[in-house]
């Protein structure tokens, strides 16, 4: 048996204190003694932030070195950390670890291919832990495939078929044996591993099932393992069990590893008393999220005698750290993940009054909030709670947090170390890139560590601006906050060992200037990337003069007719010629206004696509009133946009005049709130006891507002322009907006059959509200325009989504939200669905059995890389293999990037089920692109589309 000693990782508190202190003689004596305990390996894991990973790896190597040559072996979840990692140890030892995950495989095998290193390789991929043997196969054999191409031998490698949590998950062993039987059957030589103590997370006297799961898998042929060495039951259990399963010619090594021993005393396990049971129940109820239960759960949990600090500890914070745990691994999803916070929550408000001074709150204190601008609130109160649920205090200031509000606070609290800081809307990023920039030139600065976190915020643009850690999860956000919290910074930070003097002040304002200077330099210094495709523009070698612009009484598209056959073709899927484009350019004599930059189409504009320049002060929109719902002052301030732009390639002229993605929840008795750069939709129902069904109002205040603003700008656009059909949405989304977020999750696991009856009649309203809007604004052939897409259909044609779906599970989904995207999908003749944030894309497969559905947005948020970079090519290759056109949003980058991204995305998908949305541009640019365009996508194949026989 291969024993991979566990004891040197940095997320076990005393290691963690180790690396921390600098206490080497603690790194050298564990290390000393594993290796005399018979360990293989011994796994070295740092577990601390990853600009100071590599640095404290080494560190722990070294020290390691000095007192054993026992292999390292070398454990980070960044590849980068493990290669750089590996050139520390003397000799070749054990990587730990690869998977289908992202592009680990290919940055670790190239290193070891070429020497004695052997490897750990996780059966999972982009997608989480498979649920079943055979999806884990697939993901086996997949890297198995690269284990060939990199000319690695079987036997160097150790297999982790993955083992999940026993209590969450009955089938966690015969799962991972079924696993380990097929795979050693197919490769005798390999070796298969674990980190078995997964197994029994969460449960009472954990010895029992980890010593009882090493029996049943080695039996199965798991002959490598992530273990104690000294821990002398679980050694005596692996060398007995390799005698038994006729592994251990005459019992030798079991007999040379015992046979000096005397015998020692067995004491049998106390039976289960009536508090171990109460504890169980505490910890059940907070892990299944029962919030009616769990107050009785823990006052029984005291009345037994057990310890309220236990309680707290091992029965609450203990199940959410099960919950968290499976949360990332896509066990469970956000809706249950909430209700286990809520649970927790009651239960400590029970357990308050037992609890020791200082006991609750003891990690720490962290000041939470959205930035300002931005109302979202669900995401942060789950952060808030799993804060909680670690055991620190939370000093919530809510939402549309101004910079000043968090600075009084973080001055007014002094024990107050961490700063939590989230932001939903890409157009409140800045806001958030504002904020830490004001938190960083504060005094307080080094007492404090800055978090960020949110739907559209990358590691990239925390990186970026300057904040401490980005975490992509409520629970990741605990897991980093208890970093803080056991490295000590936060005791030490609170008891004011951080706070400057005057001097360490000067100091410390020179440093932030010093490093302001440094970052411009490097910024100005960066290399640039040698470019696959060479894009050649110089706008003064450009000829706009070949574009013909409509003349008086042409209106403001000439080639309109075109236009409409090349979207009639896309719904099709038989476009010929190049991707249908939306091309929006500056007419020259407003070049002028504009400074180069990109301009987003959409909602930030709100009333058009793009940005007006040098537009009177007479049109200027006084109050929201005059923006958003004036018919005569709206359209005059489109046409002023026409006017000064021109609609190329597929764009056309079409006027947005949404009230906000989500009005039908307006017409169900929302209140609207119109805010420059968005509109709310205010929650008004506290619950749905005694709400009648929801039903057509043609009274409704709000819908007859919009109904006959829609007309009106409808009979002033005449045939110049398109009025869009409104984006009324659909679904749980609608609910979501009448009973909030958060409510709306705790509905779905509390009632989930009203909320199912509840979106059927959602659905059934959406087209008696789609069609009054529908026959206001059709042409003559039946078609309609919709909304910020800028897409045209020859009929009745709809974006159709589910934003909420990023928050459920694919078993959900399918349950109450696909049948009722095909319903709504059969109703009309062309559909495109907006895909929304990478939590959404676990729904693909149900989306795309859909026949209804005949193109695909996806959109990942305008912090992240657009739809035409290689990240998203999963998503693409799903929508074109199940016969769906795509429709891309592009711009990452420059003006040379975007032709740049594009040609690879046409390269591979082909031209004729493409559309691409391309930010406002200058004419010379425009015609630039559409001269590329002609020359080079046109009637592109795609390697992709090929592949499929197609």
């Amino acid at each position: 048996m291969i024993i991979i000693g566990e004891k040197l990782n940095g997320s076990i508190p005393s290691v963690a204190k180790a690396i921390a202190d600098k206490d080497a003689e603690l790194i050298k004596e564990r290390a000393r003694k594993q290796a005399e305990a018979g360990a293989t390996f011994l796994d070295v894991c740092a577990s601390v932030e990853e600009d100071v990973e590599v640095e404290t790896l080494k560190w722990m190597i070294d020290l390691v070195q000095e007192v054993t040559d026992t292999p390292i072996c070398v454990d980070s979840p960044s590849a980068k950390s493990c290669v750089a990692a590996i050139p520390f140890c003397k000799r070749p030892g054990l990587v730990n670890s690869v998977s289908l995950e992202g592009d680990k495989i290919d940055r670790i095998f190239p290193v070891i291919a070429d020497t004695d290193w052997e490897c750990v390789a996780l059966l999972c991929d982009n997608d989480g832990i498979p649920d079943s043997v055979e999806r884990r196969m697939k993901v086996f054999h997949g890297i198995m495939e690269k284990a060939k191409e990199y000319g690695i031998a079987p036997s160097r490698l150790h297999i982790d078929p993955l083992v999940v949590t026993l209590s969450t998950d009955e089938t966690a062993l015969t799962v991972f044996a079924d696993c380990c039987r097929q795979i050693k059957a197919e490769y005798p030589e390999i070796h298969i591993t674990s980190g078995l103590s997964n197994i029994s997370f969460g449960l009472p006297v954990r010895k029992n099932i980890n010593q009882a799961f090493m029996v049943l898998a080695m039996n199965a042929g798991m002959d490598s393992a992530i273990v104690d060495p000294t821990n002398k039951n679980m050694i005596g259990m692996i060398y007995a069990t390799d005698a038994l399963l006729e592994r251990d010619e005459y019992c030798l090594n079991y007999i040379g590893k015992f046979q000096d021993r005397p015998q020692e005393s067995e004491a049998e396990a106390a039976p289960q008393t009536p508090a171990d049971e109460k504890m169980l129940a505490v910890f059940k109820a907070t892990q299944d999220g029962k919030n009616k239960e769990i107050g009785k759960c823990v006052q029984d949990a005291i009345d037994a005698g057990c310890d309220p600090t236990a309680i707290l500890n091992d029965g609450m914070i203990g199940a959410m750290a099960v919950v968290g745990e499976n949360f990332k691994k896509e066990i469970i999803f956000v809706p249950q993940m909430l209700a286990a916070a809520r649970a927790m929550k009651a239960g400590v408000e029970v357990l308050k009054p037992y609890l020791a001074t200082g006991e609750a709150g003891s990690a720490g204190k962290i000041i939470l909030g959205t930035v300002a601008g931005d109302l979202h609130d669900i995401g942060k109160n789950l952060v808030g709670m799993m804060f909680e649920s670690a055991g620190f205090e939370v000093l919530d200031l809510g939402v549309d947090v101004p910079i000043q509000t968090f600075i009084d606070t973080v001055n007014e609290h002094k024990d107050a170390t961490i700063v939590a800081l989230s932001a939903l809307l890409t157009t409140t990023m800045p806001s958030l890139r504002d904020t830490v920039a004001a938190l960083l030139e504060q005094p307080f600065r080094p007492r404090i560590k800055i978090m960020v976190g949110g739907a559209p915020i990358t590691q990239e643009f925390a990186d970026e601006i300057g904040a401490d850690a980005y975490t992509e999860d409520a629970a990741s956000a605990a897991e980093q906050a208890k970093k803080y919290a056991d490295s000590g910074f936060c005791a030490k930070a609170a008891a004011g060992e951080f706070d400057l003097t005057e001097e360490e002040l000067k100091a410390f304002e020179e440093k932030r200037a010093a490093e302001k200077t440094e970052a411009a330099s490097k910024e100005k210094a960066a290399p640039v990337k040698e470019a696959a495709v060479q894009v050649n523009f110089d706008k003064t070698k450009v000829d706009i003069s070949k574009v013909r612009l409509p003349g008086p009484g042409e209106g403001y598209k000439l080639n309109w007719e075109e236009t409409k056959e090349k979207f009639r073709n896309y719904w099709a899927h038989k476009n010929t010629g190049r991707p249908l484009m939306c091309v929006i350019a500056r007419r020259p004599e407003i070049e002028q206004y504009s400074d180069g930059t990109p301009v987003d189409g959409g909602y930030l504009g709100q009333i058009c696509q793009g940005k007006y320049y040098n537009m009177p002060d007479e049109l200027m929109w006084k109050d929201m009133e005059d923006k958003y719902q004036d018919p005569q002052r709206i359209v005059d301030r489109y046409r002023f946009f026409c006017d000064t732009h021109a609609f190329l390639g597929e764009s056309f002229p079409n006027l947005n005049v949404d009230f906000g993605p989500g009005s039908l929840a307006a017409y169900l008795g929302s209140e609207i709130g119109f805010k420059e750069d968005t509109v709310w939709f205010n929650k008004c129902l506290d619950g749905w006891d005694g709400v009648p069904k929801l039903q057509f109002d043609p009274e409704n205040k709000w819908f007859k507002k919009h109904i006959n603003l829609v007309k009106s700008c409808r009979e002033l656009a005449g045939n110049d322009f398109y009025v869009d059909m409104p984006d009324l949405m659909e679904n749980i989304d609608v609910l979501a907006s009448l009973r909030g977020a958060q409510e709306t999750l705790f509905d779905l696991l509390d009632e989930p059959e009203k909320v199912g009856e509840r979106i059927q009649e959602v659905t059934d309203v959406y087209y008696d509200y789609y069609d009054c809007f529908y026959d206001a604004i059709k042409d003559e052939e039946g078609g309609n325009a919709y909304t910020v897409f800028q897409i045209w259909g020859p009929g009745r044609t709809v974006k159709l989504q589910c934003d909420f779906s990023a928050m459920m599970s694919p078993e959900d989904f399918r349950k109450y939200i696909q049948p009722s995207l095909r319903t709504q999908s059969e109703n009309v003749d062309h559909v495109l669905y907006h895909l929304d944030g990478p939590q959404a894309i676990k729904h693909m497969d149900a989306l795309m059995e859909i026949d209804g559905i005949d193109a695909l947005q996806w959109t990942s948020g305008d912090a992240g890389p657009d739809g035409t970079l290689p990240d998203w090519d999963v998503i693409y290759d799903k929508a074109i293999a199940a016969g769906k056109s795509i429709w891309v949003k592009v711009y990452s980058g420059e003006f040379e990037d975007w032709i740049r991204n594009v040609d690879r995305l046409v390269k591979k998908y082909g031209s004729h089920s493409l559309f691409l949305l391309f930010p406002e541009m200058s004419m010379e640019q425009a015609v630039y692109l559409l001269d590329y365009a002609e020359k080079n996508w046109s009637d592109v194949k795609g390697t992709f589309c090929e592949s499929l026989g197609r």
